[in-house]
């Protein structure tokens, strides 16, 4: 496996998270993904500015709605500077052709999302599905085919099946784990065996963090920003999360410009220093 291989799910929701981030890493990865917890609350604007790290952008807003509103929601993205959108395959032939056309136009790569990885066969039951996991997925891939879809998204799981009834499919694939561990992910194996079975891309969030397994990861982000990103994340990073604050990114040369607290602490220090001068 390679950087060629990895889009980052960079699934954050501020500007400067995500910034951060990708200053970090955007040399080791192949894409970004961009999911709804991000693209919910940033403007096109701030969309855009991803570009500068000259890495494909994948939005992944898993459109589902009647043909109409998916179309207008495809040609929405046209100045996103987005190399790659997500449709539910589950929008059906006529919607997923006509979304296909509207993604070509504008020079989109159309990515059809089968089964979510969190999902298992008790979970389609549950649903009103008569099919398994695997039966539902070969189905929606065979509805990918006949709207000429650029690819999918599947769990690791039904790659092999994928490719080999349709190769030409790119197959980006999520649920990826650097071992076995209780989450939200139900379908999932590792980077090396999801590659060995045929994977185009792997689509790994959590796990870039996770892997390292830092017993502690200091978290400069600023109050209260800082302690809600702690809260929101703290069942997700195997991690001790320690708040430093955001006088950290200033002292160590990451940010021009201290705290307004830092700033003003500096200049009573200066005015005391001064006085005892004189």
């Amino acid at each position: 496996m390679t950087n060629k291989n990895i889009f980052v799910a960079c699934d954050v929701s501020s500007q400067k998270e995500i910034l951060d981030l990708l200053e970090l890493i955007h040399e080791d990865i192949s894409g970004i993904k961009i999911g709804l917890q991000y693209i919910t609350q940033r403007s096109p604007e701030e969309i855009r500015e991803l570009s500068k790290f000259k890495k494909p952008i994948f939005y992944d807003g898993k459109f589902f709605d009647i043909k109409n509103t998916l179309v207008e929601s495809i040609k929405s993205l046209k100045n996103l500077n987005v190399s790659y959108a997500t449709v539910h395959l589950l929008n059906g032939l006529d919607a997923l052709k006509a979304a296909n056309h509207a993604a070509q136009e504008i020079d989109l790569n159309l990515l059809g999302v089968s089964v979510l990885t969190s999902f298992n066969d008790e979970d389609l039951e549950i649903l009103g599905f008569s099919n398994k996991v695997g039966d539902q997925v070969k189905k929606l891939i065979e509805i990918a085919i006949e709207a000429k879809l650029h690819g999918v998204i599947c769990s690791p799981l039904e790659i092999k099946k994928i490719k080999k009834i349709a190769p030409q499919l790119k197959c980006f694939t999520p649920g990826i784990r650097m071992k076995k561990i209780k989450d939200d992910q139900k379908r999932t194996l590792t980077p090396k065996e999801a590659i060995n079975l045929g994977a185009d891309f792997l689509v790994i969030g959590r796990p870039i963090i996770n892997s390292k397994n830092p017993d502690i990861v200091l978290v400069g982000i600023g109050c209260p920003k800082q302690e809600k990103w702690m809260l929101n994340n703290t069942n997700e990073i195997n991690s001790l999360l320690f708040g430093i604050g955001a006088a950290f990114s200033f002292y160590v040369g990451k940010e021009k410009r201290a705290p307004k607290w830092s700033a003003y602490v500096q200049n009573e220090r200066a005015k005391s220093n001064s006085f005892k001068k004189n």
